[in-house]
């Protein structure tokens, strides 16, 4: 009888080693390779085998197939977004539309990359502002921000007022719009440091004109910041 048994063994694995498993609805490639086929058919049953990967790589499964660690990113069942048959790790890519939960429940710099120290200030969603093709070239939104410009711009966080701005006070928003930097909404006179003459010299801004009356006095003494022709 051992003989036998032997012998009927040997002709099933002759069978399966001529098998074409490409004909059928799931490919052995990679690990998959070397795989005994009845660690994937149980029982010596072959139809209704999973041929998606959760369908044996999960807790409870007949297959006896590695899972998913407890300590895994919370994602959806699709297991070969992100792996490969050749092996679990290193993982080829994340497809992120996969991935389920809050960014920072993955980038909370220990599972995966986070808020670098010199990040700015920000209770916001990663992906407020960031997206998944890459971190830089962050689309800021400024919605929803209740302190001064110059908490973040200031020349660390964010740029801030270049070289050649005229003297004025950290107050940004009291002339800026958040759209842009170089559309100047309007001029608040009391947030600028210095004299008048410092930047109304038809360089920066408006000067005397050519008719004027020759004076040394400054601007203030005669005009007031709501017309120059009052």
């Amino acid at each position: 009888m051992a003989l036998a048994w032997s012998g009927a063994a040997d002709a099933q694995a002759s069978v399966a080693s001529q098998f074409d498993h490409f004909t059928t609805a799931f490919r052995l490639d990679g690990a998959h390779q070397f795989a005994a086929c009845e660690s994937c058919h149980v029982d010596g049953q072959f139809a209704g085998t999973p041929v998606e990967c959760a369908g044996c790589h999960t807790q409870g499964s007949r297959v006896q197939a590695t899972p998913k660690p407890a300590q895994h990113h919370l994602v959806t069942a699709q297991c070969d977004a992100c792996h490969r048959t050749s092996a679990w790790v290193p993982v080829a890519r994340v497809d992120h539309l996969e991935v389920l939960g809050a960014c920072q429940s993955c980038h909370d710099n220990v599972r995966a990359m986070g808020k670098p120290a010199n990040h700015i200030p920000t209770g916001n969603q990663c992906d407020d502002c960031h997206r998944t093709s890459a971190w830089p070239l962050a689309v800021f939104s400024h919605g929803g921000i209740t302190s001064g410009c110059f908490g973040c711009h200031n020349g660390t966080f964010a740029i801030t007022k270049p070289p050649n701005h005229i003297p004025a006070t950290n107050v940004c928003e009291d002339c800026h719009n958040v759209v842009a930097f170089s559309s100047v909404a309007r001029v608040d006179h009391l947030q600028v440091l210095g004299v008048c003459s410092g930047c109304h010299n038809n360089v920066v801004a408006p000067g005397r004109p050519v008719g004027h009356i020759q004076t040394t006095q400054e601007c203030d003494s005669c005009h007031n910041t709501t017309s120059f022709a009052r």
